[in-house]
């Protein structure tokens, strides 16, 4: 079975510039802090496209408290470039919508993310491929746990969909699971798509054929 482990991490492109980071104070340091994420170890199912495939492929066999610097190559990382991926959009269908397009800026066209390259003579230059397509990545990556118990992988599941795991009431009784869902979670506009993510997961990684959630709603006392 595959192991279920929380890893930190720092991904950056080889000429050193970071992208993506577990830890609030690199950032911060890097000027790509998100003050609406969490920085903490990341939940994830080793072999399971959680990460990129080069990274994935790195963590197999890897204990707790073990360190890592991984090159990954393009093509095991966000793929090379396609030049295919590349289009031509009028300039007018972007004041259509009122936007301004200025290079570098993501965009939305067709319910795809593209980036805009250029703009001249009246047409804008758009990109589809990945940011990092084409770019050979450097990751320093630790184990910082690794699931021992059924328990414990049910607790990496919640976190994978709710963010955390703390004050979530766990009850297994063979091949149902119940779970009581904290006030601070339920109230999340995206609940549904929550529970539907850790349903999908759990039934996928887990001995598990039934899950129950329970939510206890509280009249306000005045």
């Amino acid at each position: 079975m595959a192991d279920f482990i929380k890893i930190s991490y720092t991904g950056k492109i080889k000429d050193g510039r970071v992208f993506d980071t577990t830890r609030e104070d690199i950032a911060k340091k890097e000027g790509i802090y998100d003050e609406k994420r969490t920085y903490k170890p990341l939940p994830i199912v080793v072999g399971e496209g959680h990460v990129v495939r080069g990274l994935d492929e790195a963590l197999e066999g890897m204990k707790v408290g073990e360190e890592k610097t991984i090159e990954i190559p393009p093509e095991k990382g966000y793929g090379k470039r396609n030049p295919d991926l590349i289009r031509i959009v009028p300039l007018r269908k972007f004041k259509e919508q009122r936007i301004t397009p200025i290079p570098g800026m993501p965009i939305e066209i067709d319910g795809r993310i593209a980036r805009v390259q250029t703009i001249a003579g009246g047409r804008v230059r758009v990109d589809f491929n990945p940011e990092l397509a084409g770019k050979t990545l450097v990751f320093d990556v630790k184990i910082e746990e690794k699931a021992r118990t059924r328990e414990d992988k049910i607790r990496f599941l919640l976190e994978r969909s709710f963010n955390s795991s703390d004050n979530f009431g766990i009850k297994q009784a063979k091949k149902t699971l119940t779970i009581t869902i904290p006030e601070s979670a339920y109230k999340d506009r995206n609940i549904l798509a929550r529970k539907a993510s850790f349903t999908a997961e759990t039934f996928k990684y887990l001995d598990i054929d039934r899950i129950k959630f329970d939510e206890v709603w509280e009249k306000n006392k005045r």
